[in-house]
């Protein structure tokens, strides 16, 4: 069986991490063949949204340690390499990427959950940065966490090496919506298939343009933000999705 399942329906590209023998352990493999997974569906003008789970029992259980415990100093600091380049490809990909948390995503999967767009957890879901009881630092994903849940709930995470509950996980947003692990899939799917339903020059635009200013001041931020406001008025697809509107 291969290491990645990749399924397509219409619109919404579904990517399935498949070791489940080893809870789904992210191999140098993986992270390359999910990479490019991503990539493709990323110059895909059909796919519109893509979908991160994993086989039972879990989401992640992060990196191959048995591959971490063989490394030399070169291969150290390529795999390192690697796995930034999968966090920043789905960080910044131009189409919405939902994480479908189906048991425990910690460590490096957890790093997955935390740079994806949306989450939604099985109620059986775990998230957690356990790091440094391994004697490591959840380095890499140290800055996305902060920016997506604070400085004082990061700080938590990282120094307790904590799971979290998926309720637990909700509180500390780190997940949006937690539902019954039967209808985890099923909501996933469903909302995916909502966003791949907009107007697809609007999805990428407020992608891309959240992409551009989180990272910048707030006055360079604005101004990126009024000249794609001007633009977008004058696409093909907004007159006619007003022009509807109005038909109503």
């Amino acid at each position: 069986m291969p290491d990645l399942l990749i399924e397509r329906q219409e619109r919404r590209l579904e990517l399935t991490l498949n070791r489940p023998a080893r809870r789904n352990a992210l191999s140098r493999d993986l992270i390359v063949e999910l990479t490019g997974a991503l990539r493709q569906a990323e110059a895909d003008d059909e796919i519109r949204c893509v979908i991160l789970t994993g086989a039972d029992p879990a989401f992640s259980a992060g990196l191959d340690l048995r591959e971490v415990a063989e490394s030399n100093a070169e291969q150290a600091e390529h795999d390192a390499s690697n796995l930034l380049t999968l966090f920043e490809t789905i960080d910044n990909l131009a189409k919405p990427v939902i994480a479908a948390v189906n048991g425990p995503a910690v460590a490096g999967g957890a790093g997955l959950v935390s740079v994806c767009d949306l989450v939604i957890c099985g109620a059986s879901g775990l998230i957690g940065y356990p790091e440094i009881k391994r004697g490591l630092v959840a380095a890499i994903v140290m800055t996305y966490l902060i920016r997506l849940v604070g400085e004082r709930n990061a700080k938590w995470l990282l120094l307790t090496g904590e799971n979290l509950s998926a309720e637990r996980a909700l509180a500390f947003e780190l997940c949006n919506e937690v539902v019954p692990d039967a209808e985890l899939l099923p909501r996933a799917r469903a909302l995916a298939d909502q966003l791949a339903g907009y107007p697809p020059v609007a999805l990428t635009s407020t992608k891309l343009l959240w992409n551009r200013v989180r990272d910048v001041n707030h006055r360079s931020a604005v101004e990126e933000a009024r000249k794609l406001n001007a633009s977008m008025r004058l696409t093909d697809e907004s007159r006619e999705q007003i022009g509807r509107f109005f038909g109503k």
